[in-house]
């Protein structure tokens, strides 16, 4: 954790080195809704998971209705998957299928266009459109291996899942928002976000599947998978 707060630190300090005149920092909180999507044989989502994320964000503003927009987020997401698997139980190979529910933690750094209405009385309305790129820091997940023979599970909690995890992340951002001016540059701002993934998460592959969705052969099949978002964001503009 202490990473990813000193990056945070590092990059808010050069952001402050812009002309103030055009310049505004803020903070941000945003809970989000988030689930995977994947695509490979024998996988399939489970449901979604509830996370959050929150940083740092600044506006430079290129014109009166133009901005660019970015800034430094610690992002939690995450989703619910299912996979053919295989276990080691009792010294005793076993094939079966995993049921994850995985957790993610994310250093974001969103590099988007924000476009502004003029002024309506205390409102500014905006659309918003760009990438962003997160380096991931952290995965763990809750699971449950079940052993066709019997339907027995084994429950593991906490399992560290960084292996399965590809470092980065890509994604594209696309928003809606407003923006309540206070005082001055002094702005609240609310908007929704859909944060779509465009890379493979997954960094191992995985097995082959018997055609009930249990683990068959070695682990030689692609193990691909997307992470989607929902993103409501709220926070405030100096």
């Amino acid at each position: 954790m202490k990473k990813p707060l000193l990056i945070v630190i590092a990059l808010v300090f050069s952001f402050t080195g812009f002309s103030q005149t055009e310049f505004q920092l803020g903070l941000q909180l945003s809970p989000n809704i988030s689930w995977l999507n994947p695509d490979s044989e024998g996988a399939a989502s489970e449901g979604s998971s509830i996370g959050f994320s929150y940083g740092i964000i600044g506006d430079f503003n290129i014109a009166d209705n133009y901005a660019f927009s970015t800034g430094i987020t610690l992002l939690n997401m995450g989703g619910k998957l299912s996979y053919p698997d295989a276990l080691e139980i009792d010294q005793i190979p076993t094939n079966g299928r995993t049921e994850a529910d995985i957790r993610l933690k994310y250093v974001q750094i969103p590099l988007t266009l924000k476009l502004k209405t003029n002024q309506i009385g205390y409102m500014k309305y905006y659309g918003q459109f760009g990438i962003a790129a997160s380096i991931n820091y952290d995965a763990e997940a809750d699971t449950d291996f079940t052993h066709p023979g019997d339907n027995s599970k084994l429950t593991r909690s906490d399992v560290d899942f960084g292996d399965e995890i590809n470092l980065f992340r890509g994604s594209l951002i696309v928003g809606l928002g407003a923006e309540y001016n206070l005082s001055g540059k002094t702005s609240i701002l609310m908007g929704l976000t859909f944060d779509n993934g465009f890379t493979n998460i997954l960094s191992e592959d995985n097995y082959a599947n018997d055609g009930s969705g249990n683990a068959i052969g070695e682990k030689n099949k692609d193990f691909k998978s997307i992470n989607n978002s929902i993103v409501l964001n709220v926070g405030v503009l100096f």
